[in-house]
């Protein structure tokens, strides 16, 4: 089983046939083994670019089934069509398996662990980033604005990685929290590495990048959910886009939680416009200083207090520089009744990058 961003969450990570994301932004195990595919069966999916990797995640040669009670999604890739309720029709194909006496064979279980195991190596060593410095530190994303890395560590005095913050963060939230996001490296992370524990605790926005939705989305969540903790994952150029519904679950009372990325810059559209060969130009949050061009020469890094923001609207906040921080904001934030912001500070370059996509 592989999942879209829409149906992470359907299964728990743990499922021993759970291969993670797959797509543009997927993980290792998926990406593989779609590569070699011989028939997919594609069960509510639209066949987005990032899930088909611009259609070159498959073989050309591959068949499609699609369930979909949309005539026409399940025409898509030439498929063969069944126009349908998913939870039905993978139950009626359950039952007639079980009739028949099919069984996966010892042979293939086999080849479907290999990349899984190894699925699981890559989120422990991404758990686990830690900048000691420029000499042994590789960023996972090294390209030719490395250097920002430690210019981003020299001007703020921060240092932790975000794939090393989002995994502790998915250790230390409850397991039948709500976690939401939309846009920049974050879906991309999420996408490889989160680990739902539970069903129905991931939505994702990430059809139209639309700027801004984690925290209108974390907001309607909460009403749907009261009961639950709810996290909207966000980076600081998303934050900075639109975050009206912070104050709004002010208003309202209904609590949630930004935890906010924040690596000074544009990360996801830079590591875009470096990787096809450009200057690092207006992607980075650098004052404009005397002799700057183009990301040549670069000035200070600008520091915004994103706590500070939080909490002029009524929201409890934290700022995270150590991971000691954060895990002591995650526990204060848990016994708190009203929104919250956890102002995290990492370092560019530490997000995720892509598998076997191309």
């Amino acid at each position: 089983m592989a999942r879209t961003q829409a149906g992470k969450s359907a299964v728990e990570w743990t499922h021993e046939r759970n291969l993670g994301g797959l797509g543009t932004i997927g993980g290792i195990a998926a990406n593989k083994l779609a590569h070699e595919a011989d028939v997919v069966i594609g069960v509510g999916t639209r066949y987005t670019d990032f899930t088909t990797a611009s259609k070159c995640l498959y073989r050309t040669d591959a068949k499609f089934v699609n369930i979909n009670p949309s005539e026409l999604q399940a025409h898509k890739i030439d498929a063969t069509p069944v126009v349908a309720d998913a939870n039905e029709t993978l139950t009626a194909i359950g039952e007639a398996l079980k009739k028949i006496g099919y069984h996966t064979d010892a042979a293939y279980a086999e080849e479907v662990a290999a990349p899984r195991k190894e699925w699981f190596t890559a989120i422990e060593r991404l758990d686990n980033c830690v900048h000691t410095d420029k000499a042994s530190f590789t960023p996972v994303c090294n390209d030719a604005n490395r250097s920002c890395v430690e210019k981003y560590i020299e001007d703020t005095g921060c240092k932790l990685c975000q794939t090393t913050v989002l995994g502790a963060i998915n250790h230390l939230i409850d397991d039948d929290a709500i976690v939401c996001a939309a846009v920049g490296s974050l879906p991309g992370d999420m996408q490889g590495l989160w680990r739902a524990s539970k069903i129905n605790t991931y939505h994702m926005e990430y059809g139209y990048s639309c700027m801004g939705y984690e925290i209108a989305s974390a907001l309607g969540a909460k009403l749907a959910c009261p009961d639950k903790q709810v996290y909207a994952m966000c980076g600081d150029g998303s934050f900075d886009m639109l975050h009206s519904e912070l104050i709004t679950s002010v208003q309202i009372g209904k609590k949630i939680n930004v935890m906010l990325f924040d690596n000074a810059s544009f990360g996801c559209i830079n590591n875009l416009e470096i990787g096809q060969g450009n200057a690092s130009i207006c992607t980075e949050k650098n004052i404009l200083e005397p002799g700057v061009t183009n990301g040549i020469y670069k000035g200070k890094v600008i520091q915004i207090d994103y706590a500070a923001i939080g909490a002029a609207y009524g929201c409890k906040a934290y700022t995270v520089k150590t991971m000691d921080e954060l895990k002591a904001a995650i526990e204060d934030a848990k016994k708190q009744t009203v929104s919250i912001v956890i102002d995290m500070k990492v370092p560019p370059k530490t997000m995720s990058a892509g598998y076997e996509n191309w």
